[in-house]
């Protein structure tokens, strides 16, 4: 039996640490055994041990320069904190990896985790290196080059949630070190005939209401700022319209929600925190929104297409790779609120449409973001790496 080490970076639940435990779940365990190592205590840490997976937690910094977030000008003495940091991250995650018997395969679930693919070859393990945020470009392109570099020479494997990810790091084709793999949803969990019903009710949302959906929590990336300039106008002419917004939220952004323009609409905003019960949501929504600010995959809209909901989201790199333009959902302009606004009123006035989207997107999903599907694609780059070492003199 072969160990899988994977390690995760982020403390909140989230994309990248829903991703990891679906991938989990359809683990061969007759053949891997599969370790988690975490560098945050936290939700997501908590979230593989109430699995059965076992967890260990090595609190150290995660290197992040992606998309999502990056270290500007005004931050660098941040970041030279966080390098200093990385240097006994390093050596305790190498004396943790060292611990394992046998050769384990070390899994790494996000493009910051630089310091694990050092102390992973540092011990000669093969590492695959999952690239699930597309990386920034910064001011000169020297951080985004070295790390570009660093991925592809530390790495014995890269997965690549998205093609535009895949370019970001320099492929222009997947080839034997690079796959495009999408992340993928377990259709026995996103159901799109499971009962409706159960979030209506605990929010105490009419049964006939038009719900909106963001599953974002405040984060300006994925459009939460956004969300808030729409909000007016949406709430304003869609009398029956609530909208649910679910995720972590800082105290900060509830002071903005809370904002005396928008009492008028604080019965039809609710702000539910972070919630594993996703396909519950989604059921009771009509429609999610994704009004995202930077170009990465949105596990969002793929899960609201497997509960054959329709998406609005913003018209970005990876999204579009994830529908099928005014097909199975609508895009907008990214940082548009009067965009996302018209779009909203136009769809939930036209519930035949909604229905038509929701119904292509699932077909869509059940093609192209099947786990039985993108889950056997990546335990096939384990065979590979496993068959490669037993074959070497």
């Amino acid at each position: 039996m072969t160990p899988i080490i994977y390690i995760h970076h982020e403390r909140a639940l989230g994309g990248a640490p829903l991703s990891l435990l679906f991938l989990l779940r359809k683990l061969d365990r007759a053949r891997y055994e599969p370790h988690v190592i975490c560098l945050r205590e936290g939700p997501a840490a908590e979230l593989y041990r109430k699995e059965d997976f076992p967890v260990a937690v090595i609190e150290g910094p995660d290197l992040s320069h992606t998309e999502l977030v990056w270290f500007r000008w005004w931050q660098f003495p941040r970041l030279f904190v966080r390098l200093l940091r990385s240097i006994p991250l390093f050596f305790r995650l190498r004396r943790a990896l060292a611990r394992n018997p046998g050769h384990p395969i070390v899994h790494l679930n996000s493009s910051t985790l630089l310091v694990a693919a050092l102390a992973a070859h540092s011990l000669s393990l093969p590492v695959i290196w999952h690239i699930r945020e597309p990386l920034a470009r910064g001011y000169i392109g020297f951080r985004r080059a070295w790390l570009r570099l660093a991925i592809r020479t530390l790495a014995t494997r890269i997965i690549a949630i998205s093609h535009n990810d895949a370019t970001q790091l320099g492929f222009r084709m997947p080839g034997e070190q690079l796959k495009v793999i999408h992340n993928f949803v377990d259709f026995t969990e996103f159901n799109a005939d499971r009962p409706t019903g159960d979030i209506r009710r605990e929010l105490r949302i009419p049964s006939d209401a038009i719900v909106l959906l963001f599953l974002g929590g405040c984060a300006q990336v994925k459009g939460a700022d956004i969300l808030l300039q729409a909000m007016p106008t949406i709430l304003g002419s869609l009398r029956s319209a609530h909208i649910i917004l679910a995720g972590e939220t800082s105290p900060d952004f509830q002071l903005r929600a809370n904002a005396p323009h928008l009492n008028a609409f604080q019965s039809r905003l609710h702000l539910v925190g972070p919630r594993r019960d996703v396909p519950a949501l989604l059921a009771d929504a009509t429609i999610l929104l994704f009004p995202s600010t930077v170009p990465h995959f949105a596990r969002p809209v793929i899960e609201a297409a497997a509960m054959a909901r329709p998406s609005i989201a913003s018209d970005l790199d990876g999204v579009r790779e994830l529908v099928v333009r005014n097909e199975t959902a609508l895009l907008i302009p990214a940082g548009d609120p009067v965009a996302l606004s018209r779009a909203v009123m136009d769809l939930s006035q036209d519930s035949a449409r909604a229905y038509r989207l929701g119904q292509q997107g699932l077909a869509l999903a059940k093609e192209k973001f099947d786990a039985q599907k993108n889950a056997v694609a990546t335990f096939d780059v384990y065979d590979e790496i496993q068959n490669t070492h037993a074959t070497r003199p």
